[in-house]
């Protein structure tokens, strides 16, 4: 294999043909940009966590609702980039130009129906979980402002993935990094220097800052895409290209399903650890914040591996898709264990960004040891699943995603947790098992060559409207 041919070209090459990217050239804007992103995540905790423990808790378990949400503006967004990079690899301009329009509309759409739900139900959502009074009513507060309009973020979705699929790979990097900036400075001033606001709620200002992040980022994905070569325009949807849109929704349901099961099961799983008490939950919540970045590097090649092996699929390069499969894989695995290996050397310090509490500092040290196998099993289910998804092959994935997270990751948790006693050390035992088996399973799926089956009956239906 030539490794150095799949991960980097030189710049006249890309500015021919912008499906002739290197891994390297479209993983690492994506990894600066998933660290910029997972800053912003990780800083919201540790200014929420100056105030207090129960408000941690309720920012997170309402940041778990919108996700859900999200996941269906994300399904249609990710059906139409996998159909968007096979039309650039066999050069359908007409077919990119009418899949961006629709799904720019319908992320619009879902984005406003979803505000909607958020505004008038988030009390009603929140009931089930096992929060104390103050901490419901912060949750409810921060869900009503950043999940009511969450129409930025859904419509940002797909620019953002448009930038990239059109070979700007630094475009997502500076959009979020926009957003960062926004963010980082409005929590900073919500928490530290509340007199300049007029003493805003902290949790109230936290949202705000998110929400004015997402605006942001959004106006600026929209002058980078106009200035890209696409062309988004409603006479595309005159009359409603039915079939193109069919076709997205069969590739981006089964895998936003996959998404929402993998969503559910972290909110069930969650709701099984609140059962536990505010220990177990700060914990849970510190150490995921924590162990987050250890998956970054794999998480970014196996995000740029989708896209590559889009290209190949759309140019029927099928044995070029497999070598940048395999040479992603081996790359995830031995980053997740270098980075995990490291957070297990220097969990303490990092811990004592968040709490001195000595009893969660004594879990978080014991869980973090466990996810060292949680991140072999994340390599495998990152860089084949993006592999296959990138191939239209995803209902495969759904059965096994399905089948895994409930009855292993939830159904395990439950029964290690709390039935066996092992509290948080059982729940990342079980996610461990889960995926272990994901990911070994999906491994045998790419290896038997039936994803091509799949691929070249997608192929014929994005060669149509060729110019």
């Amino acid at each position: 294999m030539n490794m150095k041919k799949y991960l980097w070209v030189s710049e006249r090459e890309r500015r021919q043909d912008p499906s002739r990217v290197g891994l390297a050239q479209l993983a690492l804007p994506m990894l600066l940009e998933m660290v910029l992103r997972s800053t912003v995540q990780l800083a919201d905790v540790a200014f929420l966590s100056r105030i207090s423990d129960s408000v941690v808790n309720a920012v997170s378990v309402s940041s778990q609702y919108i996700m859900l949400c999200m996941i269906i503006g994300t399904a249609v967004a990710t059906g139409t980039i996998v159909c968007i990079n096979q039309a650039i690899g066999m050069k359908n301009l007409q077919k990119v130009n009418k899949l961006a329009s629709i799904t720019v509309v319908v992320n619009t759409v879902i984005g406003l129906l979803f505000g909607l739900l958020f505004l008038v139900g988030a009390d009603a959502m929140l009931v089930i979980m096992a929060l104390e009074d103050a901490a419901l009513e912060a949750a409810g507060r921060y869900m009503r402002i950043v999940g009511g309009l969450m129409v930025f973020q859904t419509v940002s979705i797909i620019l953002n993935s448009l930038c990239r699929s059109m070979g700007h790979t630094k475009a997502p990097l500076a959009i979020n990094l926009t957003v960062n900036i926004i963010n980082l400075t409005g929590n900073y001033i919500v928490v530290f220097h509340p007199e300049l606001v007029g003493h805003i709620d902290p949790v109230v200002g936290v949202a705000i800052a998110s929400v004015l992040g997402c605006v942001g980022g959004m106006i600026l994905s929209f002058v980078i895409v106009a200035r890209s070569g696409i062309r988004l325009s409603l006479r595309y949807l005159r009359p409603f290209p039915v079939e193109d849109f069919r076709l997205a929704l069969s590739i981006g349901i089964p895998g936003g399903m996959n998404n929402l099961a993998y969503s559910l099961s972290q909110l069930v799983t969650t709701s099984i650890v609140s059962l536990t008490g505010d220990t177990m939950m700060a914990a849970k919540v510190y150490v995921s914040n924590i162990v987050h970045y250890v998956a970054l590097v794999g998480w970014a090649f196996s995000m740029a591996n989708s896209t590559m092996v889009g290209y190949r699929v759309g140019a029927g390069q099928y044995d070029e898709a497999k070598e940048i499969r395999a040479l992603v894989t081996r790359i995830a695995l031995l980053s997740n264990m270098a980075f995990s290996l490291l957070i297990i050397a220097v969990n303490r310090p990092l811990m004592g960004l968040f709490t001195d509490d000595p009893m969660i500092l004594k879990l978080a040290a014991g869980v973090i040891v466990i996810d060292f196998v949680v991140e072999i099993g994340r390599a495998l289910n990152n860089s084949i699943s993006g592999a296959l998804q990138a191939a239209g092959d995803v209902k495969y994935q759904l059965v096994v995603n399905q089948a895994s997270g409930w009855i292993v990751s939830v159904g395990g948790s439950y029964l290690l947790g709390i039935v066996m006693g092992w509290g948080l050390y059982g729940v990342w035992t079980a996610f461990a098992l889960d995926e272990m088996l994901r990911g070994l399973i999906l491994l045998r799926r790419w290896k038997s060559d039936k994803w091509m089956i799949g691929a070249e009956a997608h192929r014929r239906i994005i060669a149509k409207d060729h110019e």
